[in-house]
Formats: C-alpha cells, structure tokens, sequence
C-alpha cells in the first residue's frame, strides 16, 4: 500500500482532472492524502481521498497574467499559498512517510517533494508546453527585470527559506513544477508537437468519475431537443456584455440554449431571454454535454476534453493562458470552429454554431480525438508507470 500525497492547484480545469487517479489508487488500497481548498473537498472525499485544507486565495481573485502586473500578482498569490502548503505538509510529515508525492504544474508541489525529500511525479492539466516556451510566452517583448519579485513576494520567499529551507530555482516555478515524470490528461495524438516529448511523459487521457453535489437543474427540458451550451468557464470575468450577445444570437434557435453564466456573473445585467434559455449560475456539465449537439466554449483544457468525451463539436473563442493553443490544435484537426477575441459578435457566434451543426466533419474529427483517449491506457496506465517509477527509485 502506497502512502500518496496530491497538491493540487486549487481551479477546476486542475482538480477535476486528478480524479480518475485519485480514484484508481484508493480503489487498489493506496492512502491518498490531498492538498487543496475547501471548493473542492466535497468532490475528492467521493473518490476516497482524506482532504487537507488551505485558505483559497485563487478562487476568486481577478488577475490578469496577460499583464505584468497580472503575472506578479499571480506569483505572489503563489508564494503565500506555498507557505499555507508547506505548514499542511510539515504537519502531514510528523504522522506519515510518503512514497511519492504528485503534483500539479502550478504551484507548491515542487518545493514540497523538496522538503519532504521525497521522490516528486508532476501533473499536467493542460498540454505540456516545450522549457523554453513558457518563458517566451510569459515576457514576449518585455523586459524580463519588469517581473523581478515584488517585496511582498520577496518577504514571503524568504519565510520559505527560513522555515522550510526550500526556495524556487526562480519565480516561474510556480507556473511550471517538473519531475522525472509527468502525467498528462491527453492523449498523445491531441498534444501539439508530440514528437518533442519522450516517455517520461505518460499521456493518458482524461478519465471522468462520477461527480457527487446534488443538482436541481431540469435537464430533462433538453430530452429530445437540439441542445446549444454555452460555457466560458469559471475563472472570466465581465462575461456580461458576451452572454447578452449570446441571448441576441440565439433568440431564434430551433432547440434550447443552456448557459452556464458562472458564479462571477451578474445575472441581474443580463438581457430579457426568450423561454427556450437556461441561464444559471452552476449547470451539471457533464450532464449537460451528454445531451448536447454543439458547445460554444473558451477553450479551458478541462472543458475541452469533456466536450471532446461526449463527442460534442466545438465553437471555440480563446482569451487567455492555454487556450489559444487548445484552440489552434483544434483547428489544426478541423474538430472546432475558432473566433477570436476581437472578432466575437452576434454574427460571428451565430454563424460558428450554423457552421459546426451543418458540417459533420466537425462532430467526425472529435470523434477521432475520443478514440485517441481511450486508446492512452487511462489511470491504470498511470499506476503501472508510477509503480515502476518508485520501484527504481527504491534500489
């Protein structure tokens, strides 16, 4: 019996993906102790975990890492987070030996794995993206010293190393954890650029336990009808002014138009819609993507592959962080039709949906993605690499 240790970042595209394998150790009597806040217990408890909590500072703060000021916000948000972490992970220290110790490409995983001194397997929400790139991506023409630690973040930083005796190689880490190995919800296949990765990256696939929460939502409404959803994710704010777009280019759809508005959103700022919108704060997605014929989405890696698992064609209308890349690999497979940011309006969003629902090729391309998932081997794939991993690292 393995004793694992999860730190996750807490964010819905980050957790919801680790619970197929969270699942799958406990199922086989592995302990599983997971690091996280407290939106997100309820959900790791049902795949047989013991949660541990920290304050959510992420959830819902507004930043911005398409700016400077963004981005050395986003970092310090890290740096005090990873303190809370490594008090939970001290504590977890004095009772139990962990084997191993898994975590997310963002945040404190790294310096935990470091503390503990033990052997460290990192996660992947998104695609992997090559060393370099990263760092491009993040500075493109600006000027790297605009990105040096504030004194806040200095501050907290230094509590680390005093405390813990661990620092970050540099600030990024804490947007891009590494490990000997990296376990990745995709496939190979769907991964841009796939032939830059070796086999200490395990792709396989998303999995999608069975989520606990009790829902009123009337999905039986959707039976039988053709079905629009309409998601930008969790994590946008102002999305406002585009729902009401959206009320406008759908007023005459032929089924019914299901908006997830998210809990950031005003609904009161909302547009008068017509009976066949259903607009909520919180719809049950999967449910929901069972049921639907097409999906206008941001293109957040989680709700891709959701989407991708129901083999529901995409409207696609990437904003920030991954999702231009989500999106451009989509293109590239012809699985989804892409609007960019400065092209979103009512004719656009009416004319994407007219586009993916009249073309089969679209829903057919998706299809050759879903295959490419269940062919990745799953969390048991996962199980097997990592006992061979702690396996060599015992010798």
């Amino acid at each position: 019996m393995l004793q694992i240790l999860f730190v996750g970042f807490p964010a819905e595209g980050h957790v919801n993906p680790t619970l197929g394998l969270v699942q799958a150790f406990t199922e086989r009597g592995d302990q599983v102790h997971y690091i996280t806040t407290e939106h997100y217990k309820e959900r790791i408890e049902a795949v047989g975990a013991t949660v541990h909590l920290h304050d959510d500072l992420i959830r819902m703060a507004k930043v911005s890492v398409g700016s400077v000021e963004g981005v050395k916000q986003f970092l310090n948000l890290h740096a005090q987070i990873s303190l809370a972490i490594l008090d939970l992970a001290d504590q977890l220290k004095q009772t139990i030996h962990f084997d191993v110790i898994i975590f997310d490409k963002f945040g404190a995983g790294e310096l935990v794995s470091e503390y503990l001194n033990v052997p460290g397997i990192s996660s992947s929400a998104s695609f992997l993206i090559p060393n370099n790139a990263m760092a491009e991506k993040i500075f493109k023409d600006k000027d790297a010293s605009l990105f040096e630690p504030d004194q806040p973040m200095k501050d907290s930083l230094s509590q680390i190393q005093q405390k813990y005796g661990v620092s970050p190689k540099h600030p990024f880490q804490f947007m891009n954890n590494k490990a000997p190995l990296t376990i990745v919800y995709t496939s190979k296949y769907f991964q841009p650029n796939n032939a830059m990765f070796d086999d200490t990256s395990i792709f396989i696939g998303p999995s999608f336990p069975e989520r606990v929460g009790h829902s009123d939502f009337p999905l039986e409404r959707l039976e039988g009808q053709q079905v629009l959803y309409i998601s930008m994710g969790t994590v946008l704010h102002q999305v406002e002014h585009f729902f009401n777009a959206c009320i406008e280019a759908f007023a005459d759809f032929d089924g019914i138009v299901v908006i997830a508005a998210g809990e950031k959103a005003d609904l009161s700022k909302l547009h008068p819609a017509p009976d066949h919108f259903m607009i909520a704060p919180y719809v049950p997605q999967l449910k929901v993507l069972n049921l639907a014929d097409v999906t206008i989405t941001h293109g957040g890696m989680n709700s891709v592959n959701e989407a991708i698992h129901f083999n529901v064609p995409m409207v696609i209308l990437p904003q920030d962080k991954d999702q231009p890349m989500v999106a451009q690999r989509l293109v590239e497979l012809e699985a989804a039709y892409r609007i960019t940011k400065d092209q979103i309006n009512v004719e656009s969003l009416r004319m994407g949906v007219h586009e993916v629902l009249s073309n089969p090729a679209y829903k057919e391309n998706v299809k050759k993605i879903n295959a490419s998932f269940q062919q990745s081997g799953g969390p048991a794939e996962a199980l097997t690499r990592i006992d061979e991993f702690l396996k060599i690292k015992s010798l």
